[in-house]
Protein backbone atom coordinates (compact mmCIF):
# COMPACT_ATOMS: atom_id res chain seq x y z
CA UNK A 1 0.00 0.00 0.00
CA UNK A 2 1.36 3.15 -0.87
CA UNK A 3 1.65 6.33 2.24
CA UNK A 4 -1.49 8.56 0.82
CA UNK A 5 -3.50 4.82 1.17
CA UNK A 6 -2.63 4.23 4.41
CA UNK A 7 -3.50 7.81 5.24
CA UNK A 8 -6.63 7.95 3.78
CA UNK A 9 -7.48 4.84 5.43
CA UNK A 10 -6.86 5.92 9.05
CA UNK A 11 -8.41 9.08 8.75
CA UNK A 12 -11.27 7.22 7.34
CA UNK A 13 -11.29 4.85 10.38
CA UNK A 14 -11.11 7.47 12.78
CA UNK A 15 -14.22 9.34 11.32
CA UNK A 16 -15.72 5.77 11.72
CA UNK A 17 -14.83 5.54 15.53
CA UNK A 18 -16.00 8.76 16.54
CA UNK A 19 -20.01 8.40 14.88
CA UNK A 20 -21.26 10.91 12.31
CA UNK A 21 -22.32 13.23 12.01
CA UNK A 22 -21.73 15.22 15.25
CA UNK A 23 -24.40 17.64 17.28
CA UNK A 24 -23.23 20.60 19.06
CA UNK A 25 -23.87 22.04 22.29
CA UNK A 26 -22.39 25.45 23.49
CA UNK A 27 -18.67 25.00 22.89
CA UNK A 28 -18.71 20.75 23.38
CA UNK A 29 -19.37 18.67 20.62
CA UNK A 30 -20.59 15.31 20.64
CA UNK A 31 -21.14 13.17 18.12
CA UNK A 32 -24.68 11.64 17.30
CA UNK A 33 -23.69 8.08 19.17
CA UNK A 34 -23.30 9.60 22.36
CA UNK A 35 -26.71 11.71 22.45
CA UNK A 36 -28.39 8.59 21.67
CA UNK A 37 -27.17 6.82 24.33
CA UNK A 38 -27.93 9.18 26.51
CA UNK A 39 -31.08 9.64 25.30
CA UNK A 40 -31.62 5.27 25.29
CA UNK A 41 -30.38 5.44 28.87
CA UNK A 42 -32.86 8.84 29.88
CA UNK A 43 -29.66 10.28 30.86
CA UNK A 44 -30.19 15.01 31.09
CA UNK A 45 -28.30 15.37 28.58
CA UNK A 46 -26.86 18.59 30.01
CA UNK A 47 -25.52 16.23 32.75
CA UNK A 48 -24.30 13.87 30.06
CA UNK A 49 -22.33 16.62 28.27
CA UNK A 50 -20.54 18.08 31.67
CA UNK A 51 -19.66 14.17 32.56
CA UNK A 52 -18.09 14.19 29.04
CA UNK A 53 -16.21 17.37 28.93
CA UNK A 54 -14.52 16.31 32.13
CA UNK A 55 -13.82 12.72 30.50
CA UNK A 56 -12.62 13.74 27.04
CA UNK A 57 -11.79 17.01 26.96
CA UNK A 58 -13.39 20.32 25.18
CA UNK A 59 -12.98 19.42 22.22
CA UNK A 60 -13.33 15.94 22.87
CA UNK A 61 -10.91 13.37 22.29
CA UNK A 62 -12.03 10.65 19.88
CA UNK A 63 -13.64 7.69 21.41
CA UNK A 64 -15.83 4.50 20.54
CA UNK A 65 -19.43 4.92 20.55
CA UNK A 66 -19.58 1.50 22.72
CA UNK A 67 -17.62 4.26 25.20
CA UNK A 68 -20.51 6.62 24.89
CA UNK A 69 -22.92 3.68 25.58
CA UNK A 70 -21.06 2.16 28.98
CA UNK A 71 -20.69 5.48 30.29
CA UNK A 72 -24.46 6.91 29.46
CA UNK A 73 -25.66 3.41 30.70
CA UNK A 74 -23.25 3.71 34.17
CA UNK A 75 -24.30 6.86 35.05
CA UNK A 76 -28.15 6.37 34.51
CA UNK A 77 -27.29 3.13 37.18
CA UNK A 78 -25.61 5.99 39.64
CA UNK A 79 -28.39 8.07 39.29
CA UNK A 80 -30.62 5.46 40.38
CA UNK A 81 -28.74 4.06 43.52
CA UNK A 82 -28.34 7.31 44.52
CA UNK A 83 -32.11 8.16 44.45
CA UNK A 84 -31.62 10.84 41.36
CA UNK A 85 -29.15 12.91 43.33
CA UNK A 86 -27.10 13.93 40.72
CA UNK A 87 -24.22 15.14 42.17
CA UNK A 88 -23.72 11.96 43.87
CA UNK A 89 -24.34 10.21 41.16
CA UNK A 90 -21.46 11.81 39.26
CA UNK A 91 -19.10 11.18 42.15
CA UNK A 92 -20.01 6.76 41.43
CA UNK A 93 -19.45 7.17 38.10
CA UNK A 94 -15.90 9.09 38.56
CA UNK A 95 -14.34 7.19 41.32
CA UNK A 96 -16.96 3.82 42.41
CA UNK A 97 -18.11 5.76 45.54
CA UNK A 98 -19.60 9.11 46.95
CA UNK A 99 -16.86 10.89 47.91
CA UNK A 100 -18.00 14.67 49.53
CA UNK A 101 -16.65 17.66 48.62
CA UNK A 102 -14.51 16.21 45.69
CA UNK A 103 -13.12 18.66 43.57
CA UNK A 104 -13.39 16.47 40.57
CA UNK A 105 -17.48 16.65 41.01
CA UNK A 106 -17.32 20.57 41.61
CA UNK A 107 -15.53 20.66 38.12
CA UNK A 108 -18.15 19.17 36.48
CA UNK A 109 -21.17 21.01 38.14
CA UNK A 110 -19.46 24.62 37.08
CA UNK A 111 -19.54 22.45 33.43
CA UNK A 112 -23.12 21.55 34.22
CA UNK A 113 -24.07 25.08 35.67
CA UNK A 114 -22.67 26.97 32.87
CA UNK A 115 -24.79 25.61 30.39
Amino acid sequence: MTKTTLYALALLTSVAVVGSPSVYADSMTLPECAVNAAQASDVEMALYQSLMRNELGDPPRAAPCTFYERSAAVIASSLESQNGDRWAAVSLYLHGQVLPDDPVVKRVRAFYESK
